[in-house]
């Protein structure tokens, strides 16, 4: 039985095969990589990376799909499909000889962010990330401070990885056609990860600064400093939007400091 494109996953099915080998190309993947392929679709994405020979983990959470991808697929030695949803995935699960996980998919906007912190949450076990994502959300994972698309996002991203933005892709190569474009981002994991408390309270500092980002840095970060009797080594008449991401890990150890 065919399957079609469903709303409620956001799936949009990239059928280009130019574009799609222009992403292998950028993932530039090998017979030694361990790949997670989130969204694996009708395994459009999924045949070019198994034909490089790197052993590749599907996910694909829609039921109407699984046929598809195991009758395709299922003469590759290389190749596991996990029936499961993208956000509920165990990472170090699959991990054998110390190896790091290459994460990749064409990712609907409505699970971009949340499926971006659940893998920052694994973030020792990930080599690299490249995702096809709304155009937007691109931007926003790539700002920088004092611009309109800086924000959370923005911070969070850049404290776990490197991002950088390597093309668009036009909706028409996409079936059902979206009405925005996407871009092929990139993500190398950053070596200043840090310990798992020290994650958290980078988490708590950001959400915090920005929730209330009309307001100074002083007046948005109130409840969390309001013990603090040392001077900030960070201007807090500043607002949110101008503090770089070394600017916010100084200032996480500030607030967070109990001595």
């Amino acid at each position: 039985m065919k399957s079609f494109a469903k709303k409620r996953y956001g799936q949009n099915f990239l059928i280009d095969p130019n574009i799609l080998r222009k992403i292998v190309k950028t993932i530039n993947p090998s017979p030694d990589d361990l790949i997670v392929e989130i969204g694996s679709g009708k395994g459009a994405l999924t045949g070019l990376l198994l034909d490089s020979g790197a052993t590749v983990h599907a996910i694909e959470i829609d039921n109407d799909l699984i046929p598809e991808l195991t009758a395709e697929f299922s003469d590759y030695p290389n190749f596991i499909l996990h029936h499961t949803d993208a956000l509920e995935f165990d990472y170090h699960s699959i991990i054998l000889h110390n190896q790091k996980i290459r994460v990749v998919g064409n990712i609907p906007y409505n699970i971009s962010s949340s499926l971006l912190f659940n893998i920052f949450n694994n973030i020792a076990d990930i080599r690299d990330i490249h995702f096809l994502v709304q155009r937007e959300i691109a931007r926003r994972i790539c700002a920088r401070a004092n611009t309109k698309d800086y924000g959370i996002l923005s911070v969070i991203s850049q404290f776990y990885v490197k991002p950088i933005i390597d093309f668009d892709v036009s909706p028409k190569v996409f079936r059902p056609i979206p009405d925005v474009y996407s871009s092929l981002i990139s993500m190398n994991t950053e070596p200043r990860i840090g310990d798992k408390s020290f994650q958290s309270n980078f988490h708590i500092a950001v959400r915090t600064a920005f929730g209330k980002r009309r307001k100074i840095l002083r007046n948005a970060l109130v409840d969390l400093i309001v013990n603090k009797n040392s001077d900030s080594p960070i201007d807090l008449s500043r607002r949110a939007e101008s503090l770089n991401i070394e600017e916010f890990i100084e200032l996480t150890r500030w607030i967070f400091d109990r001595d």
